[in-house]
């Protein structure tokens, strides 16, 4: 288990922050993951980290932008210390 987990879980209130899944609804512990990965330049500071699900943490991977299906444009992808969850999936 990653040396972050009770704080960054503890923080998270046990909640995927990215699609907001509580972790009781799983069999296993949720993933520690950066939210800006360390290849893009992100450190392994509590503030760069979040709760992820393992289905999250693996759409999300390394990277910082996706495609929109609707728009085709690329934007942003979530960023749980800076954006609002409302807002941004609005």
């Amino acid at each position: 288990m990653n040396s972050n987990y009770l704080f960054v879980a503890a923080r998270a209130e046990y909640i995927c922050e990215y699609c907001r899944t509580p972790e009781r609804f799983y069999n296993f512990s949720f993933e520690v993951k950066h939210i800006i990965p360390p290849k893009a330049g992100g450190r392994s500071e509590q503030e760069n980290l979040a709760l992820s699900c393992r289905s999250c943490n693996i759409f999300k991977s390394n990277h910082l932008t996706g495609i929109d299906s609707r728009g085709n444009e690329t934007g942003e992808l979530f960023d749980p210390r800076n954006d609002d969850w409302n807002e941004h999936f609005l």
